[in-house]
């Protein structure tokens, strides 16, 4: 594990790791050894509700955690029904769940139970998908979002290993049925990996050599914006004329529009090689104005308004277009206060206020609302209700503009 560090220290006053746990064999195994790692740790177990069993394999599994010496958490899904596009759907809710028990628990780092034989699976899926070469370095040993660390310790491991752990450990495991479901793509590339051993190994190895290409891509990626763009924190982004390259400006679409995946590789490359302005991937593409202009950055990312989430209850932890949170004070009443976009300037700002950002921009930004109207808007240091003052909104998206992930060769030499 020290290859995957820092860690913080292992101790009662400081925050635990998290392990997200489904039941089954390899997110089990992955709580088992943790445990064994260090003392400060915690399960949370995900129950999807998607089929009649799963509540109380949820509750199975929670005293398994116990009996193990493992404090968990159940963390139960609501609202997601049967449908195209499931797999992708419970994947998000998921994540957005996990990400919001970290932040209310204090956890940074989050263990996840992805092994070889996934990540095998994984490139194949994306070969097929013509995935472009970062997709075809698979899942990252490490990758982070704005506040939390996703680690995931097995890579280099087949999921026979980890069964074989649990077995000698005697520990018995949840078996999901839905994992053998050949109407799902990955079930059936699993089972065609499984017919062919070497197929599965030979795409291990490709995905350590995307790896390192993708690190040193992300390396350069990193230095160009810092020399040549500007990140605001309200969370769009200005570049120069030649909007630097595809892959920059695909990132900075996907962070700027809070999305998983960056837009469409071709229509990014076209938007490079004739920039105009653009809707692509719930962002926008727009000319930047003269005080902007004069700094040499010519255009800017902004979030497509009309593809922004709707409003929000105001709580302290919420998290509105998948991008702001909010934190607020204890004692704070947020009673009827609601977490969402800002809208026209000339609604919130007060007169004469002049700012070198177009209100295009500003109008993304996230604000308070109290019985219509617009009560605060932290990130523009305005506040027209003396009770929200102390509210704060911090800019996290799920993705940032120049990703740091661990993929490839891990420290002592594994690879994913």
């Amino acid at each position: 594990m020290a290859g995957l560090g820092p860690w913080v220290p292992d101790g009662p006053d400081m925050p635990a790791v998290g392990i997200a746990v489904s039941g089954g064999a390899d997110s089990l195994c992955l709580a088992f050894l943790a445990a064994r790692w260090r003392r400060a740790v915690r399960a949370l177990v995900v129950d999807h509700g998607l089929r009649a069993e799963s509540g109380q394999e949820a509750r199975l599994t929670l005293d398994r955690l116990h009996g193990l010496g493992i404090p968990a958490d159940l963390l139960v899904l609501d609202g997601l029904m049967r449908g195209p596009g499931l797999a992708d759907r419970a994947r998000r809710a998921r994540y957005a769940a996990l990400t919001q028990a970290c932040r209310q628990a204090g956890i940074v780092d989050l263990l996840l139970g992805h092994h070889a034989d996934d990540q095998a699976e994984t490139i194949v899926i994306r070969r097929r998908a013509a995935s472009g070469p970062d997709g075809l370095a698979g899942m990252a040993w490490i990758s982070s979002t704005a506040d939390l660390r996703l680690v995931r310790p097995f890579l280099g491991f087949g999921k026979e290993r980890l069964r074989a752990t649990l077995r000698h450990a005697g520990l018995a495991w949840v078996e999901d049925p839905s994992n053998a479901d050949r109407r799902a793509e990955r079930a059936r590339v699993r089972d065609a990996l499984a017919r062919d051993p070497d197929h599965a190994a030979r795409a291990g190895r490709s995905a350590a050599r995307a790896g390192r290409a993708r690190m040193a891509a992300d390396r350069d990626q990193a230095a160009m914006l810092a020399a040549r763009a500007e990140y605001a924190p309200g969370g769009w982004v200005a570049l120069p004329a030649d909007l630097l390259s595809a892959r920059i400006l695909a990132s900075v679409l996907r962070t700027v529009s809070g999305r998983d995946y960056p837009p469409p590789r071709q229509a990014v490359a076209a938007l490079v090689n004739a920039p105009r302005a653009a809707t692509l991937g719930g962002a926008c593409l727009v000319p930047a104005g003269p005080a902007l202009r004069r700094a040499g950055l010519v255009w800017l990312a902004v979030r497509e308004e009309s593809a922004m989430a709707d409003a929000v209850p105001a709580r302290s932890g919420a998290c509105w277009d998948g991008r702001f949170v909010l934190w607020a004070p204890p004692g704070t009443v947020l009673d009827g206060v609601t977490f969402g976009a800002a809208g026209p300037v000339a609604r919130w700002a007060p007169p004469g206020w002049r700012s070198r950002w177009p209100a295009r921009a500003w109008r993304t930004l996230p604000a308070l609302h109290r019985g219509g109207r617009v009560a605060a808007v932290p990130l523009a240091g305005i506040c027209h209700v003396p009770d929200l003052a102390g509210v704060r909104i911090a800019l996290l998206p799920g993705t940032t503009v120049a990703e740091s992930g661990l993929f490839g060769d891990l420290p002592g030499g594994r690879t994913g």
